[in-house]
């Protein structure tokens, strides 16, 4: 059972009373057992008397004294103002005890004898006070360090999250504008195909409005929901590219973030040149517990405008997903996206 952080100070008081009665049995050995119970209880509530007394004298000090900047006359002013209120019991608990006291005390050593221990006890529980008092600062500090570590590391991933999404967002009514340019073709040309078309669209876009909330899909549903953008992108520019999924099945039962592939392919197409006479071959598959998403590289002379957001966004949101990081291999005749399946 965990002991709750204020409970702390009473473990200690508990083990100077036990200590101090220990004493009492070693000097005075033939007392009735009760005495020794009650006396251990007693000096268990003076101690904590002692010990609320020297809380409530320091936090009076603290406000002229403070223990950061005066240290010395803080915990000098502590002691002897927390003596000189004890003073008074301390005399009766003397006046008390002689009389049980072996005669070998004499008055006067006795009497020095009870000053040097309340001394060191009333020195010993102002310390023992600071000690506590600076691990429970300590414990707070480190704590609230934390905290706020992770409400950044928190904001950062809603950001990341945001920014991801806004990027998904664009991508998807570009992707529907040059569909339904090419829609607009095969119904004039080739309706049967336009048909498939539409079918392969409808599928597409049915996936995207049953997980675009989120963030992590299996590989096996990100799969089904490709074959279908390739589809798509087979209708359109027909032999100009060439995309072979080769996904085991251990890596089918694997995660991935929400249309990462596609978002993939379209960088490549986006840089690339895509024609018949020289097709864009783009490869997806898994190994070692990553996915690799590898094209040819043949750049455009003119490339379409980009902000160069989208890998570096996919990057950061795996970056809160997993501690893998997202790597790329760029090559002189071939560019590769290695994700860590989740």
């Amino acid at each position: 059972m965990k002991i709750q952080r204020k409970y702390y100070p009473y473990v200690f008081i508990f083990a100077l009373a036990l200590m101090g009665s220990s004493g009492v049995y070693f000097l005075l050995p033939g007392l009735p057992w009760y005495l020794y119970i009650a006396g251990f209880f007693a000096r268990f509530l003076f101690i904590s008397i002692i010990w609320q007394l020297i809380s409530a004298i320091n936090k009076r000090i603290e406000k002229r004294f403070t223990i950061e900047k005066q240290p010395g006359i803080h915990i000098a002013l502590q002691v002897i103002i927390t003596f000189i209120l004890l003073s008074p019991v301390f005399l009766l608990s003397y006046f008390l005890a002689k009389p049980y006291l072996p005669i070998v005390f004499e008055a006067e050593r006795l009497q020095i004898l009870f000053v040097v221990i309340s001394v060191l006890l009333i020195i010993m529980l102002t310390f023992g006070y600071y000690s506590f008092d600076l691990f429970v600062k300590y414990r707070i500090s480190i704590e609230e360090k934390t905290r706020l570590r992770l409400e950044a590391m928190q904001l950062e991933k809603e950001k990341s999250m945001m920014r991801y999404h806004h990027l998904k967002n664009q991508v998807n009514p570009h992707f529907l504008f040059n569909t339904l340019t090419s829609l607009d073709g095969l119904i004039q040309s080739e309706p049967v195909l336009a048909s498939d078309f539409v079918r392969h669209l409808s599928n597409v876009y049915r996936y995207v409005l049953e997980h675009k909330e989120n963030e992590v899909v299996s590989l096996e549903t990100e799969t089904a929901f490709i074959r279908h953008y390739i589809s798509l992108l087979e209708i359109r520019y027909k032999r100009a590219v060439d995309i072979r999924v080769d996904i085991s099945d251990a890596g089918l039962e694997k995660g991935i973030v929400m249309v990462t592939l596609q978002m993939l392919i379209d960088n490549a197409i986006k840089h690339n040149i895509v024609q018949e006479d020289q097709p864009l071959h783009i490869c997806i598959r898994d190994e070692d517990d990553y996915l690799h998403v590898q094209n040819d590289k043949q750049l455009r002379r003119q490339l379409e405008t980009s902000n160069n957001q989208g890998l570096a966004q996919l990057r950061e949101l795996y970056a809160y997903l997993d501690d893998r990081p997202v790597e790329i291999i760029d090559k002189e005749t071939s560019f590769e996206v290695l994700l860590p399946l989740l």
